[in-house]
């Protein structure tokens, strides 16, 4: 088995928390700042948002202010607020049956996700999806996260693995970048909400059911390959 570890983003792969996350960037800058924004392209422009880490987000968010607030300004007040959701009822489709399959087939799992620990480990724990991960990382723990493929490249060093070893799992252009940066092969979880730039990756998923299967793909492809190339050294070498 030429792959060996899956590593998977989390909002945006696991659970389905970028809208909800966007909703929230929304209603603070109307609601709570009360902005005179054109709604429309407020929601255009808050996309940059989209899986970014939670600094990035807070400098669009000045920025598309007009820095009348800064980030750090923007980040204490948004935290100040609970956002209380229950992430097990925004849990991706075929999550709960892809995770066994793959830990049952010998997979490291893991999670490279530009969240923070904390949120990560939230969301694993409601989701009951924590035990089957070798290892979590937050991209709060690097001076740049992605599309920086720093965080992508710890978590090999965490798996002890070789990048053409493994694959991610991805939705956002960050992350498809961050992938590349690292040298690893990539699959998309298509969304086509945000404008993600999604023909970066090596293949196109609809959901993380399809990604397993291309996952099986891939492997059985490198297996079939390795058979024909072993069947013609035989044949060359006059073995049989």
């Amino acid at each position: 088995m030429r792959y060996k570890g899956i590593i998977f983003d989390m909002d945006g792969v696991l659970v389905d928390s970028e809208p909800i996350y966007l909703q929230e960037v929304i209603d603070y800058i109307i609601d709570d700042l009360k902005e005179d924004v054109d709604y429309l392209e407020l929601k255009r422009e808050m996309y940059k948002i989209v899986g970014a880490s939670d600094d990035k987000m807070f400098e669009i968010m000045s920025e598309y202010l007009n820095h009348k607030y800064s980030p750090e300004e923007i980040k204490a007040s948004m935290w100040s607020k609970e956002l209380g959701l229950d992430y097990r009822t925004i849990l991706n489709p075929h999550v709960l049956y892809v995770l066994p399959k793959l830990k049952a087939k010998g997979y490291k799992l893991a999670i490279a996700s530009s969240s923070s620990m904390e949120n990560i480990k939230k969301v694993t724990r409601q989701c009951g999806i924590a035990s089957y991960f070798d290892c979590m990382v937050s991209g709060v723990d690097f001076k740049e996260t992605k599309p920086d493929p720093a965080i992508y490249l710890e978590t090999l060093r965490r798996l002890n693995l070789k990048p053409e070893e493994v694959i991610a799992i991805e939705d956002s252009t960050y992350g498809i970048q961050a992938c590349i940066g690292a040298n690893i092969r990539v699959i998309a979880k298509e969304d086509n909400r945000y404008d993600f730039n999604q023909g970066l990756a090596d293949e196109i998923a609809s959901d993380i059911l399809d990604a397993y299967n291309i996952i099986k793909y891939w492997n059985s492809e490198e297996n079939y390959f390795s058979s024909c190339k072993r069947l013609h050294y035989i044949l060359i070498t006059g073995i049989l």
